[in-house]
């Protein structure tokens, strides 16, 4: 089942499902879908852009793997910029971007099921890599 949340494009960052993690948030765009989320259930979609210098990123500039985060403190600085913290919930894939007149985007999202790996293989490549 496809789930709608409000996007928030990162720009050198990638959220994993566990993490906790603060960010100063600039753009109108994506203060607009903060305070949606906000208004909301508090969830959002973080996901990495392609290239950080673009200034207003659209489908085809972001990474098609994401996460979806709730927002557990947010604050608004002086100079009009947010910060917020965020921790990563669940990987989602982005299926397709919804724009809104509020000039922001909802980000339909499908959830990853993860496999889990197990197996003397799995336990084998488990060793190498701490070593």
């Amino acid at each position: 089942m496809n789930q709608l949340l409000p996007l928030l494009p990162l720009r050198d960052i990638v959220v994993f499902p566990g993490m906790i993690v603060p960010l100063f948030v600039g753009r109108a765009k994506s203060v607009v879908a903060l305070e949606k989320a906000m208004a909301g259930d508090k969830e959002i979609f973080l996901v990495t852009q392609l290239d950080p210098a673009e200034e207003d990123p659209d489908f085809d500039d972001l990474y098609s793997m994401g996460v979806s985060a709730s927002i557990m403190q947010l604050l608004k600085l002086p100079d009009g910029t947010v910060r917020v913290l965020v921790e990563g919930k669940e990987r989602s894939q982005l299926v397709r971007l919804h724009a809104h007149a509020d000039d922001y985007f909802d980000a339909e999202i499908e959830a990853v099921v993860q496999d889990a790996a197990e197996g003397p293989e799995t336990t084998a490549l488990m060793r190498s890599v701490i070593d």
